[in-house]
């Protein structure tokens, strides 16, 4: 028998604001049998929306975990050429840059060609092997790489070895990526590496501008990075949520939407 859609936008409601609940609880609020429940709860589990546990559900965006590289670069990529191109624009001749290695700092290379005299520093594989084919064809510029530990699945140098090279240099803009952001935790990510590199990265720019898809609004990744009000700017899509950017501007973070 089909589900009832209604309720199950409704039980979704339930749990994206209370996070974990239990079986019990869902029965006595939607007046349904816990058998009901149940299959209600393993339809959102099959979906991604949710961790079926014993006696209930807990909501999957509570801890976010970061998707394989691979995966990511596939999702949302027209908003994330978009921000690319906004977040181009603010890279001048000359500049000195640092690309963290999201799915949208890599897309940002597509739009270096007619920067001259570029220094940019990276800890990104992928991002390492487009400004590689870059400098085939354009010799004005410069590109480092931190190296460090490779992180399974995700391209990215971390570790002792990467942070200390992010904290020996100077540039003039570091562009960073994140799992998840909040106007309360900021930005934040998977792994103790991986805050470690960013925080490394963000203390050696002058301007630090977070770029992501507004999918990473809302989301408390497991481990805080910097606070919203650590960035000169944010740059994102215009599908991020009303209420969460209008909590950003109240901080007094500028925030640009394409």
């Amino acid at each position: 028998m089909r589900l009832p859609e209604k309720r199950i936008i409704e039980i979704k409601e339930l749990i994206k604001k209370e996070k974990t609940v239990s079986v019990e609880r869902i029965s006595q609020v939607f007046n349904i049998s816990p058998l009901t429940v149940r299959r209600d709860l393993a339809r959102l589990d099959s979906e991604g929306f949710l961790n079926k546990v014993h006696g209930g559900a807990v909501y999957r965006g509570i801890l976010e975990s970061e998707p394989v590289f691979n995966d990511r670069v596939k999702l949302y990529t027209e908003e994330k050429d978009r921000i690319a191109k906004e977040a181009a624009k603010m890279i001048d001749d000359n500049d000195t840059i640092i690309l963290e290695s999201g799915s949208t700092c890599l897309r940002v290379v597509n739009y270096l060609s007619d920067k001259k005299n570029l220094q940019v520093s990276t800890a990104g594989i992928p991002i390492a092997n487009e400004l590689w084919r870059l400098m085939s064809f354009k010799k004005d510029i410069e590109v480092s790489v931190s190296g460090g530990i490779v992180r399974p699945g995700s391209g990215i140098y971390v570790g002792p070895h990467a942070v200390s090279y992010f904290r020996s240099i100077n540039v003039d803009k570091v562009f960073i990526g994140a799992v998840g952001v909040t106007p309360g935790k900021g930005i934040t990510t998977a792994t103790q590496y991986d805050s470690e590199l960013v925080k490394s990265m963000v203390e050696s720019a002058k301007k630090k501008i977070l770029i992501c898809d507004s999918s990473k609004f809302g989301i408390d990744s497991y481990v805080n990075v910097i606070t919203l009000d650590k960035l000169d700017e944010i740059i994102t899509d215009k599908n991020i949520d009303d209420l969460v950017l209008k909590k950003i501007k109240s901080m007094g973070v500028k925030i640009t939407c394409v």
